[in-house]
């Protein structure tokens, strides 16, 4: 499967009080396949945002390198522009502008079919609150109005940071069929959230980082699979016999009311056979499996990491001749008077 996004040592680091350096990205790894919903994963101030932007073109790197669609970036951000459909961070709209009116904007100045307007609204379930205005929107809706803008352009890859911020559970539900049906029809989808019971869900690979570094990369069950104890949740008469006798035998045993957790036995039958043996037959025989949220908080630790310098410190990446920033949606005030809706 070729590559989409590829980013290789990306470091980055900020200005910090006393002329002290605030390591944002240290060394950085990530691999995105073509077709994929891939989660990127990390505490708060783990360096997601910082590596999003300078994908971008929107902070500077310090070092390593960045390539998407295999053309390199920021040097030949212009060059795939409009293959890439993004929102890094809380979007902002005009609050007196309908919906229809705002994604009309946008699509000029992107040079954007406006038929593109309607059909992005249905495909984020605003076709009814177009023409509404974007203050009386709620975060979910505006959240699906931000997406919507990322959608204009009819995207190959779409990078979204937390898309879910806001939505009840419906919206979420929504949005993860939206993310699968884009994925179906060959767009490549690069995921934030703190949502880790929905990136495992519906991602196919998954990169977790934490303070700037890659912890944990590759296909979802193969990161679950590395992380598996092989415990069981066992239900058995004389529960204090039963744990004895696994204990001789050399397992693990944790004991709980009404039942036993039994670890390192990748086969159940195992545990069968030895209680069975003695006269003890087991009535429930459960595998306990690490789901996505334990792995990432065991990889993160306790998610305390430094703090990411707010916006002011962030070093914008020059342009050079024909270079731009890779994605910009914004619209300026002058813009909007010009324009018609």
């Amino acid at each position: 499967m070729s590559a989409v996004i590829e980013i290789e040592g990306l470091r980055k680091t900020f200005r910090g009080p006393y002329r002290s350096r605030q390591v944002a990205v240290d060394g950085f790894d990530l691999l995105v396949g073509r077709g994929e919903i891939h989660g990127f994963l990390g505490p708060n101030g783990s360096g997601k945002t910082t590596t999003l932007r300078a994908l971008l073109g929107l902070v500077r790197a310090d070092a390593g390198r960045m390539r998407l669609f295999g053309e390199d970036v920021p040097r030949r951000s212009a060059a795939v522009a409009g293959r890439v459909g993004a929102i890094v961070e809380t979007p902002q709209f005009f609050g007196n502008f309908t919906g229809h009116r705002t994604l009309r904007l946008l699509a000029l100045a992107g040079g954007v079919p406006t038929r593109r307007v309607d059909e992005v609204l249905e495909q984020v379930g605003l076709r009814g609150r177009g023409q509404d205005e974007v203050k009386g929107y709620s975060l979910g809706m505006r959240q699906r109005l931000a997406v919507a803008s990322a959608l204009l352009k009819e995207p190959e890859l779409l990078i979204l940071d937390e898309p879910a911020n806001g939505l009840d559970p419906g919206g979420i539900r929504e949005m993860r069929d939206l993310m699968r049906d884009l994925a179906d029809a060959g767009v490549t989808v690069l995921l934030s959230s703190h949502i880790l019971g929905e990136i495992q869900l519906i991602c196919d690979h998954v990169t977790i980082i934490s303070r700037g570094r890659q912890v944990a990369a590759g296909p979802v069950e193969g990161v679950l699979a590395g992380h598996d104890q092989h415990e069981w949740r066992v239900g058995v008469p004389e529960q204090g016999r039963a744990a004895e006798l696994l204990r001789r035998a050399g397992l693990p045993v944790d004991e709980h009311p009404g039942h036993l957790v039994v670890g390192g036995v990748p086969d159940a039958g195992e545990i069968s056979r030895l209680l069975g043996e003695q006269g003890l037959w087991v009535r429930e025989l459960m595998p306990l499996r690490p789901d996505l949220e334990s792995v990432f908080l065991e990889l993160t630790g306790d998610g305390m990491e430094r703090p990411e310098l707010p916006g002011p410190a962030y070093e914008p990446a020059p342009a050079g001749p024909g270079e731009g920033r890779l994605i910009d949606l914004d619209v300026t005030v002058d813009d909007a008077r010009g324009a018609r809706a």
